[in-house]
């Protein structure tokens, strides 16, 4: 059986629905992964099948397939 982990983080850099699909997408080309991401407010709230990625792999992977958006922890 298969753990599913839900966490949320705060995304800044968006400015249109165009941001909102390219931080979705670039999240989702990591296996496992299914990523719904609102702009107002700017949240990625990522569901892990299997494998949890630390931040720093979520935010290499945005920044690398979708460019200069920020991921930081949700207060």
């Amino acid at each position: 059986m298969n753990m599913i982990m839900v966490k949320e983080f705060d995304v800044s850099g968006m400015s249109c629905m165009h941001c909102v699909a390219h931080v979705k997408q670039a999240l989702e080309t990591l296996p496992g992964v299914r990523a719904d991401v609102t702009l107002e407010p700017g949240v990625a709230t990522i569901e892990f099948q299997g494998e949890e990625f630390p931040l720093e792999k979520l935010q290499e992977t945005v920044t690398e397939e979708a460019g200069d958006y920020i991921l930081s922890e949700r207060k």
